[in-house]
């Protein structure tokens, strides 16, 4: 794992431009659906029309969440979950993206939403309290511990705080 999201952000982004694509040739028909002269053509290319620009519009979101999702990697929940859900909706107003954006914005949502960062180098999370350690002590851990003076670390066999000099 890396420190960004790049498969998400690289199948959301062509997933999107398929959306574009699909929602442009919706839009395309129903320009071509209002130019023949039949009863009702004018109310069902007016609805296409609507749809497919909806589907341009929803697969730019889907391509602005790709670049979001990996120029910021603490929104890539959120923006998994908006490309997510308009890759299942463009199904109705883009034609799926002609199914490759669908699947395509749909395996790029979900590895967002499992997107894990890899800490950095040297980066430890703090020890944990364990209930049965009394308020005040300082836990141990491989480290060393904490001193309870000023919560400086302590290298494991060190008599006194290196930082405020607080005996153990």
């Amino acid at each position: 794992m890396g420190d960004k999201p790049t498969a998400a952000m690289v199948l959301s982004l062509i997933g999107g431009i398929f959306v574009i694509l699909g929602g442009a040739f919706l839009a395309f028909a129903g320009s071509l659906i209002g130019s023949f002269n039949v009863t009702g053509a004018a109310s069902a290319s007016a609805t296409v029309l609507a749809l497919g620009i909806v589907g341009v519009i929803m697969g730019l979101i889907m391509v602005v969440g790709g670049f979001m999702m990996y120029s910021k990697p603490t929104s890539t929940k959120m923006w998994g979950v908006i490309v997510l859900i308009l890759a299942i909706i463009s199904w109705v107003t883009a034609i799926g993206g002609f199914f490759i954006g669908f699947l395509l914005g749909l395996i790029g949502g979900i590895l967002a939403l499992t997107f894990k960062p890899t800490m950095a180098p040297g980066a430890m999370p703090p020890p944990m309290m364990s209930s049965s350690m009394p308020m005040g002590s300082a836990p141990m851990g491989s480290m060393g511990m904490t001193c309870k003076n000023c919560g400086a670390s302590i290298p494991a066999g060190a008599t006194r705080c290196p930082s405020c000099g607080a005996s153990l």
